[in-house]
């Protein structure tokens, strides 16, 4: 017994040795030229390193990305990678990593960007959005073809939705977490702005969801707000509004 955790020792202690002494310049080797992934200006190890610039899809643009891996988590057969990188000048940092069955988890994730931006990489279609949006999640977990699950918090400043007129929705904040259903659930509210939001949104395991809020004009609502509530929404007996929709993200995707 115990030569085997000798020899398990040893085979750690130098599968670390060479991810400390392996060239962070071999990522582009591995990744090949057809990868849609480009990175330039590559510096320091495996472990430890710094690429100056990364491109996905062309499309998404990361600046001065630095990461290291954590040790300890390899021991528990997990790889993890401590990642600090820039967005449109925004800082994002976070915890990212994959377990040796392939489950894929987030950890303390922190980002502010513009909703702008974050409809541009969402492709929003119709509505622009405005203000600025911070992340702070927690804990997010998925497999490949499996509901993601996210404990954490989204909030969204001098929220403003443009269709045909714009509308503030103040600040909202969006509650992440696990239903007791083990489905994804969001808690939704607003305040201030010209429409007041609450409710709540659910997605299955088999993408489907489930969306239950309620809206209400306040008194900085114009004419147009107002009236525009009704086309995608019940109007109740005490003046609100309830949107209530279920259907598949497949056939809006």
């Amino acid at each position: 017994m115990k030569k085997k955790y000798y020899y398990l020792t040893a085979v750690i202690a130098y599968l670390v040795f060479l991810l400390t002494t392996i060239p962070a310049t071999i990522i582009n080797t591995v990744l090949g030229d057809d990868s849609p992934v480009i990175m330039q200006g590559l510096s320091g190890t495996l472990w430890n390193g710094e690429a100056y610039s990364i491109s996905i899809d062309g499309s998404i643009k990361l600046q001065h990305t630095q990461w290291s891996l954590s040790a300890w988590k390899l021991l528990s057969g997990r790889v993890a990678v401590q990642t600090t990188t820039h967005y449109q000048n925004n800082i994002i940092s976070t915890e990212i990593g994959s377990s040796f069955l392939g489950r894929v988890f987030v950890n303390d994730l922190r980002a502010q960007l513009n909703a702008s931006d974050m409809a541009q990489l969402a492709a929003i279609p119709l509505a622009q959005i405005d203000g600025l949006i911070s992340l702070n999640i927690e804990h997010a977990e998925w497999k490949q073809g499996e509901l993601p699950l996210a404990n954490g918090q989204i909030s969204w400043k001098n929220a403003i939705i443009t269709v045909a007129e714009s509308a503030s929705l103040g600040d909202v904040n969006i509650t992440l977490s696990e239903s007791e259903s083990g489905q994804l659930k969001a808690d939704i509210k607003n305040q201030g702005g010209d429409i007041k939001v609450s409710g709540s949104a659910e997605l299955s395991a088999d993408n489907n969801y489930t969306v239950d809020i309620q809206l209400q004009a306040t008194a900085s609502a114009s004419d147009n707000i107002k009236k525009s509530l009704g086309f995608f929404a019940q109007k109740q007996k005490n003046g609100q509004y309830t949107l209530k929709k279920t259907g598949s993200l497949d056939e809006i995707m």
